[in-house]
């Protein structure tokens, strides 16, 4: 039996790859007896705030007429602050380094010597984005060096970083992981909602951000249906009406579904027969293993860490950036031929539960956890 721990967890509150991971952690850790605190703005999209040993801790945002925007970066360091020392906080796992590995380090320097250590989990775009900004890179620099331990979600996100900072220590890389929770409708129930049919489906699931390039998803998507019968379903995690009028540009209305706020996630999944993805960058693509658990194969522009989770013509189909002809193929290929999606799809569900599983990701952060509290012990 692991000795218990007080861990603060902070993380976004909107639907990403960051937030759902971060939340979902917690999840874990809470069952395994630790009491896990979530210090965010308004309660994460899948946090479940009525499971024992979860704690939300709102820090609000700070209106000010000097200030230009809402200042959250110093309030969440005072939560932070009031948060580790009301709770005897035992460590402090931050994922994403802006704002909250940098709010972390402020809260720190607030507490003294009974701060805890800090971990950073670094999930992409803030590495590779506010990493490349001159009015960022300092603060990332020696946030990140000011981290008892810096995580990524892969090697390619691992060597991105390493390319942009200069930092002493090594970077472990522990992958995302999901497990799939048993659908409460069934697949015919769900299919009948959307008005698809026996059609087959495609799902992308994403806070649909620019770099997720819907464009090109839709360009390819206009291509394929020219040459097979398929319907695509959008699990939006944003506002999902910018995307309407693009749908309607290409005369897509009859064949692109859009559900918004999706929180049974499963039960749309257990509904689809592949996933499709056109990102211009990914460090892990959370959205494809969530479709890997559940059987789906994939088809991904090959960028990032996509090839470190999906293995092409095993596991889904990848395809060089950009290349629209390529992906509506694809599209065409996976849409006609069920026995290739079968195959694929065990394939990637064996892939996702010997790789990605709760357990074997949980115990590489326990294990993580273990050493830095270790290490600060025996200073």
């Amino acid at each position: 039996m692991e000795e218990p721990l007080n861990i603060a967890l902070l993380c976004h509150p909107t639907v990403g790859g960051s937030g759902i991971l971060a939340t979902e952690l917690g999840h874990r850790l809470a069952d395994r007896g630790h009491e896990i605190y979530v210090i965010s703005e308004r309660p994460p999209f899948r946090l479940r705030e009525d499971r024992p040993r979860i704690h939300f801790c709102e820090s609000n945002l700070v209106e000010f007429p000097l200030f230009k925007s809402p200042d959250h970066t110093l309030p969440l360091a005072t939560r932070i602050a009031e948060v580790c020392t009301n709770n005897q906080i035992d460590l402090i796992h931050a994922h994403y380094a802006i704002p909250h590995t940098a709010a972390a380090w402020i809260a720190k320097e607030l507490i003294g010597q009974a701060a805890p250590p800090i971990i950073t989990t670094l999930h992409g775009t803030d590495i590779i984005y506010l990493g490349a900004m001159a009015e960022y890179r300092p603060l990332l620099q020696h946030v990140l060096e000011a981290s008892n331990l810096v995580t990524c979600v892969s090697e390619n996100l691992k060597k991105r970083t390493e390319q942009l900072f200069n930092l002493d220590a090594e970077i472990e890389v522990v992958p995302n992981f999901f497990e799939p929770k048993p659908p409460t409708r069934s697949r015919e129930d769900i299919r009948a909602s959307l008005d698809v049919g026996d059609g087959v489906l495609a799902i992308h699931a994403s806070n649909l951000r620019s770099i997720k390039r819907i464009d090109l998803m839709l360009d390819a998507f206009k291509e394929a249906v020219s040459r097979c019968d398929a319907n695509l379903l959008i699990m939006a995690g944003a506002e999902a009406s910018r995307i309407q009028p693009e749908i309607k540009k290409r005369s897509l209305e009859n064949h692109v579904r859009i559900v918004d706020d999706v929180y049974e996630i499963d039960n749309y999944y257990a509904a689809s027969d592949f996933t499709l993805y056109t990102s211009e960058y990914e460090s892990f693509c959370l959205g494809i293993l969530e479709g890997m658990r559940h059987g789906l194969p994939s088809i991904a522009f090959e960028v990032g860490g996509i090839p470190e989770v999906v293995v092409n013509e095993e596991s889904g189909i990848l395809v060089p950036f950009g290349d629209i002809e390529a992906l509506g193929v694809a599209i065409v290929r996976l849409a006609g031929d069920g026995d290739c999606r079968k195959e694929m799809g065990a394939s990637a569900r064996a892939r996702a539960e010997k790789e990605f599983s709760a357990g074997v990701i949980v115990d590489s952060y326990m294990g993580a956890y273990r050493r830095v509290l270790a290490s600060e012990s025996s200073m």
